[in-house]
């Protein structure tokens, strides 16, 4: 279908073109509410064109403009703009049809492509921190985009599982237990299928093993011994990093479903062994890596680099291999097994060098058979109220399933405050608690854009009113309790847009464009500021409406109608934002 957009324009296009400019013309949102709905600005820029002033193209343009069933009223003001008010009952008509095709009208805007969406980044043997909570919010956000515009897209949680901290836990592990089979070189049996280490003793264990390896050299030594016997196929070291890997995968699942967060993927760096000592060879082979202080590196500074781009690190001079090695080969592997066309890395900010030195790399290597777009996309840091990185009263790092609780807790508390207190059950408040936990930690998170650094504050979180996720979800609450205590209510009187209503539809009928913006600015904090200026609109069209108690029955049916598809639109934003809406509050 035609968008209100396209249809002005193409009216207007034609009315120019009659006037004797052969123009074809756009229009835009009108930037002052009591001018117009929409907006053409063209005799502004035609006027040195064709040398007349601005006002008289817009006055001729505006004598040929035939009748138009979706305008209400076209004027000119000064200096020289065209302002056009919509019809209310053809914006009715418009609204119903453009809810019934929003979905094909977004995905007509998608890439249509082989779409990889790399967050999380969970490190096994750790527990997620706070550092971990805008990678997983904000990919798993970008991921929901991405699909619903139509591209193909897989979410991976890339875990580290092949670095340092697993040569650092399994030294640990022997220090503590030396008599296991894993450490018996000559052990020619089967292993144990379970880890010696429950989680609890891991969350221990990986903390105490990296302060061990910072504080003594011998230490470190032998985690970098582990790290190499490791990557290079010690069968008790795989078969221990396995059990481990296992048993941090169930926990790291559990804390990402508690989160609403998905991967389609559960892949790490280790999965793409099979591909690194190709890529090292070819590499190597093809004279793009040279030898620097026994490390293969492979240059890739470009003229022109405002600062200074560091050699990209094939391997150590150890023979272990690192992140960028790994990086470089799940490129790789992600082109052969997923024929990727977009991988999209979200990742802090911090990282930015690394993956400019991979991404330069990739290219300069010529190791793909396609192009791949890659697409770094950093994100600041969650801060305390000091302005430093958020962490626990002590100082120390900050568990995720701990701020969770804590969020938790402050939404209880203000939940228990609210008249609603009498009225849920302690299994339903509990429920209800945490659904508004996760919305004000998430809506928080991503209304930020991406890059900036934010301060966290609980209780503006938390609050029911302003710019919050329990406000969002408020305003979901209160449309289902209206459409409930009507459910009753039937009428056969066409949908129609009454005086008050104008701002709200106005607002509707732009969803596609917010979300195809957000999409294509890989931002979903535009999702987060168009949601809630819907939020708004809607509450100020129910205060000054009374739907349930209305008499006239063509109005009642209207208001219940707009109330259905403004809270279909919500609905839509939280899932792109995944948020799990709620049926009361």
């Amino acid at each position: 279908m035609e968008l209100v957009e396209e249809i002005l324009a193409k009216e207007l296009s034609n009315a120019f073109k009659k006037s004797g400019y052969n123009e074809d013309v756009n229009v835009q949102i009108c930037s002052l509410e009591n001018l117009g709905d929409y907006q053409c600005c063209e005799p502004l820029m035609l006027a040195k064109k064709y040398h007349k002033s601005p006002m008289q193209i817009a006055n001729d343009v505006l004598s040929n403009l035939g009748k138009v069933e979706l305008i209400a009223n076209a004027s000119v003001a000064a200096p020289g703009y065209i302002n056009i008010f919509l019809d209310n009952f053809e914006l009715a008509k418009y609204l119903v049809k453009y809810l019934k095709h929003v979905d094909e009208i977004v995905k007509k805007h998608g890439e249509k492509k082989n779409v990889i969406v790399d967050y999380g980044g969970a490190n096994v043997a750790k527990p997620l921190h706070v550092g971990h909570l805008r990678t997983a919010i904000i990919g798993e956000s970008i991921k929901r985009l991405c699909s619903y515009l139509g591209d193909n897209t897989l979410g991976d949680v890339h875990l580290g599982d092949w670095g340092l901290q697993m040569g650092m836990v399994i030294t640990e592990i022997k220090r503590m237990q030396p008599n296991l089979v894993y450490f018996d070189e000559h052990y020619k049996g089967k292993y144990p299928d379970f880890s010696p280490v429950t989680l609890d003793e891991l969350s221990i264990l990986y903390p105490k093993a990296s302060a061990r390896a910072k504080s003594d050299e011998n230490a470190m030594e032998e985690a970098k011994q582990a790290t190499f016997e490791l990557q290079h196929g010690r069968r008790g070291y795989l078969a221990l990093w396995k059990n481990i890997l296992e048993l941090s995968k169930k926990d790291l699942k559990k804390n990402y479903d508690n989160l609403n967060v998905s991967f389609d993927l559960w892949l790490g760096e280790s999965d793409s062994r099979k591909y690194y000592e190709e890529v090292v060879e070819y590499t190597k082979n093809s004279g793009y890596a040279k030898l620097s202080q026994g490390a293969w590196i492979v240059d890739v500074s470009e003229e022109g680099d405002k600062k200074e781009v560091p050699p990209f690190i094939l391997l150590k001079s150890d023979g272990s291999v690192l992140y960028s090695t790994t990086d470089l080969a799940t490129i790789v592997q992600r082109e052969r097994e997923n024929n990727v066309d977009k991988i999209i890395y979200v990742v802090d900010n911090r990282q930015e060098m690394h993956f400019t030195q991979v991404f330069r790399c990739v290219n300069k290597i010529k190791i793909l058979k396609k192009p791949i777009e890659l697409c770094f996309v950093g994100f600041g840091t969650m801060n305390g109220k000091d302005g430093k990185p958020y962490k626990t009263r002590d100082g120390g790092v900050m568990q995720l399933s701990v701020l969770i609780q804590d969020v938790k807790t402050k939404a209880l508390e203000k939940l228990k405050l609210s008249k609603q207190e009498d009225l849920l059950l302690n299994d339903e408040m509990e429920n209800i608690a945490n659904v508004i936990a996760l919305a004000a930690l998430k809506f928080a998170d991503l209304s930020i854009y991406r890059t900036k650094d934010y301060i966290f504050d609980v209780d503006k979180f938390t609050s029911f009113e302003g710019k919050t996720g329990p406000y969002i979800l408020y305003t979901v609450t209160r449309a289902k309790s209206i459409l409930n205590k009507v459910k009753d209510f039937s009428s056969n009187v066409d949908f129609e847009i009454f005086g008050e209503d104008r701002k709200l539809a106005l607002i509707l009928i732009q969803f596609h464009k917010e979300i195809v913006l957000a999409y294509k600015s890989l931002s979903p904090n535009l999702i987060c500021d168009y949601v809630y200026k819907l939020a708004n609109a809607f509450n100020s069209f129910y205060a000054k409406s009374s739907i349930i108690y209305e008499q006239d029955t063509k109005i009642k049916s209207s208001k219940i109608e707009l109330t259905k598809l403004t809270l279909e639109v919500i609905e839509k934003c939280l899932k792109l934002l995944a948020i799990k809406s709620l049926d009361r509050m």
